[in-house]
């Protein structure tokens, strides 16, 4: 008899992740194809179909359905993707599209990308029997998802936990979303950049001086003792640990992951002055039981295949 298996899709702005995914999690078959998002939402979509079945075909397993990550504002009961800015997509039927397109009938459904993470770590990660926790995405941008009492966290238009737009300054740096001080201008890789431009004039004893500007010097600027670059790394901790306040304060988790390419790689220098910064800025007694970790799945489809999942 042949063991069931889901596609998790990780729909990007530059590519398309696939795997197909066991029940425990395992990762049975994996596959990439370019988003070409230039191409038009149909095209992205038929890139889809086709691979989907591709991962399939990779493997002998029975598949029963099919999870999607995809960026932006999400209609999540209809799988519909509201507003996707790095796709150029507004109001895309993306459930339908790819029900549609399939050799098989099967269940499609499609979340934000974050928050399917979040879900990945919660079936087959790190927050593993932990009913109540957050995750915070820490990459190019900043994101964020939430599990309360063993349930997602979706929101009206499933743009719950868009930590990376809350505002921690209003006289801040200028955000493309056009606001002012948004928590991703301090505290992702795009922000990590905006800092050292804004304190290069500064510093003019810094490294940073002398190589060409990117999140990477930055960081080996940091571990080397530079002060331009301690300063912009203190800033996003400051900044991490001002959403984790809210977090903490408005789903009091038991748990926070942190996850991201730029969160991990800033590492313990980070978490240990966010930490710092919550416990300023929270009611104590929520921070006794309150543990702290970092993201374990490390195949992006994982998450969207635990949304499938989840629901079997």
């Amino acid at each position: 008899m042949s063991q069931d298996i889901v596609i998790g899709v990780d729909l990007g702005g530059t590519k398309i992740a696939f795997a197909a995914v066991d029940r425990q999690g395992q990762v049975l078959a994996d596959y990439t194809l370019p988003t070409l998002a230039q191409e038009g939402a149909d095209a992205v979509i038929d890139r889809i179909v086709q691979g989907i079945e591709a991962t399939s075909g990779f493997v002998s397993g029975h598949v029963v359905g099919v999870g999607i990550g995809s960026p932006g504002a999400i209609d999540v009961e209809y799988g519909v993707i509201l507003n996707a800015v790095n796709l150029n997509w507004t109001d895309v039927p993306l459930a339908a599209g790819v029900r549609a397109g399939l050799k098989f009938d099967i269940p499609v459904q499609v979340q934000n990308d974050v928050n399917v993470a979040a879900l990945g770590e919660y079936l087959f990660g790190a927050a593993q029997g932990v009913s109540d926790f957050v995750y915070l995405a820490v990459g190019t941008g900043l994101g964020g998802g939430a599990m309360s009492g063993g349930k997602l966290i979706s929101g009206a238009q499933g743009m719950a936990m868009e930590v990376g737009h809350i505002s921690i300054d209003p006289n801040g740096r200028v955000c493309g979303c056009g606001t002012r001080g948004c928590a991703e201008m301090y505290i992702s890789g795009k922000g990590v950049l905006e800092g050292a431009r804004e304190h290069l004039a500064a510093f003019p004893e810094s490294p940073l001086h002398r190589s060409s500007l990117s999140t990477a010097a930055v960081v080996a600027a940091d571990k080397l003792g530079d002060p331009l670059a301690r300063l912009v790394v203190a800033e996003a901790g400051d900044a991490l640990g001002t959403v984790m306040a809210w977090s903490v304060a408005m789903f009091n988790p038991a748990l926070i992951l942190i996850g991201g390419g730029m969160g991990k790689v800033l590492g313990d220098r980070l978490l240990t002055r966010a930490r710092t910064t919550l416990a300023t800025r929270v009611y104590p007694p929520m921070l006794e039981k309150l543990r702290f970790g970092w993201s374990q799945i490390e195949v992006t489809a994982v998450g969207a295949a635990a949304l499938a999942w989840l629901n079997r």
